[in-house]
């Protein structure tokens, strides 16, 4: 039986790019996994009449449409009102929901108003959906045979509602059995060269592939009904492509690095001029960081590297702030500053300006040092100023990773 669904994100804001539409891209990814075919997704404007028809084109399309966003108490959240305009109901006061709201916003010491108890309208004879983390209440109705399904639009809320009730119900209404997947990145390397490594191995009828590039990263995302061929196709490519293989899934360079750090009870700090504390917030971002990472600074400015880090006049006026002598010193001092086991420094020019023909905008230069080892490398990387700033960190993860797992 092939499944078909629409989803809808409702707002002027994500039409006029005030915001990015997240949403959308996460349900497309989950309902995807259970074979669901993604008919359309569509921004609606918060217009009462452009929502019904919305809803009523797709309900009538589909075989269950998916809205976020609309859910409020405010006077342009008209999901409820729409939803109800389309099925042939009226909107009811439910006092389940206004008591959730209620304890919600007393805890937060938020006066009660009048307004919130609009947050509590909804469709008569609706399916409601516990909120965990929110006010807003998410909701089901049904008409033409399929199911409307309406989410709040704060991100980690529609997540929780999706997870905790509509996503099971899914599998339980339409018989769907998720496929197998797996997400595989690699970095430092051409997406061509990914696609010619994988055209050399040959991919398998039975496994479609996607490949994605994002911040320098190539993302390959493989999915397959059987496991077998996904895993031999998926093994193969990482030992042909070892050395810029990242990781699985959102299990970043960090990840890594991290667990070697750990495993061989090592600990870590970065000096950070170009990447402006992008290493030392990757690495803070893993739950347990503390047990190898001790710290950072964010030597910008040749007098906070010449205070804080201790590198010499010399050096600077010398060789310049962007110069292997000076990522060299930076990641030396930092780790006898820190008495970390291993240390990384990182300068370079990210751009838009600054660059010369000597040294253009994307060079960067990064060392580490471990014990009485000093390893430091040149790039020019391209791309605009976060993309460089970006490459820059996860290169230097990556170079520390490889100079930890060294190691004898």
């Amino acid at each position: 039986m092939k499944v078909k669904a629409a989803i809808l994100a409702i707002g002027n804001e994500i039409l006029e790019g005030s915001i990015v539409d997240s949403n959308s891209s996460f349900l497309a990814s989950n309902i995807s996994r259970l074979g669901v075919t993604v008919t359309s997704v569509q921004a609606v404007p918060d217009d009462f009449n452009e929502i019904v028809k919305a809803f009523d084109y797709y309900m009538e399309t589909s075989d269950f449409v998916l809205t976020t966003g609309g859910l409020g108490p405010t006077f342009d959240d008209l999901t409820a009102e729409a939803a109800a305009q389309v099925t042939g109901v009226k909107t009811v006061f439910n006092e389940e929901v206004f008591a959730h709201i209620r304890k919600k916003l007393t805890s937060r010491n938020v006066a009660i108003k009048e307004s919130h108890k609009r947050q509590a309208m909804l469709p008569e004879g609706c399916e409601i959906y516990n909120n965990p983390v929110g006010t807003a209440y998410g909701f089901s109705i049904k008409k033409h045979g399929a199911y409307l399904f309406a989410m709040p639009g704060i991100p980690y809320e529609m997540e929780a509602i999706f997870r905790m009730h509509i996503f099971p119900f899914l599998k339980e209404m339409f018989k769907l059995n998720e496929y197998f997947s797996s997400e595989m990145v690699f970095s430092g390397i051409p997406e061509s060269d990914v696609d010619d490594a994988m055209n050399e191995i040959g991919i398998p009828s039975d496994v479609k592939c996607i490949i994605n590039v994002s911040k320098g990263d190539i993302i390959v995302r493989l999915r397959s009904w059987k496991n077998d061929s996904l895993q031999q196709f998926s093994n193969l490519l990482r030992k042909k492509l070892d050395r810029n293989f990242v990781g699985y899934g959102r299990s970043g360079v960090e990840t890594r690095l991290f667990s070697a750090l750990k495993e061989r009870g090592l600990t870590l700090a970065t000096a950070e001029s170009c990447t402006g504390g992008l290493i030392a917030k990757k690495m803070t971002d893993i739950s347990g960081s503390s047990d190898v990472f001790l710290g950072s600074i964010v030597s910008y400015s040749n007098n906070i590297k010449e205070k804080l880090l201790g590198i010499k006049k010399s050096v600077l006026e010398n060789h310049g702030a962007v110069s292997s002598e000076t990522a060299e010193a930076m990641a030396e001092n930092i780790r006898n500053i820190s008495g970390a086991d291993v240390g990384i420094g990182v300068t370079g020019i990210a751009g838009p300006s600054g660059g010369s023909p000597e040294k253009p905008v994307g060079t960067v230069y990064i060392a580490v040092t471990i014990k009485d080892k000093v390893k430091v490398e040149h790039f020019v990387f391209t791309g605009d100023r976060e993309t460089v700033r970006e490459r820059s960190a996860k290169r230097a993860i990556i170079i520390a990773e490889r100079e930890v797992l060294a190691i004898r």
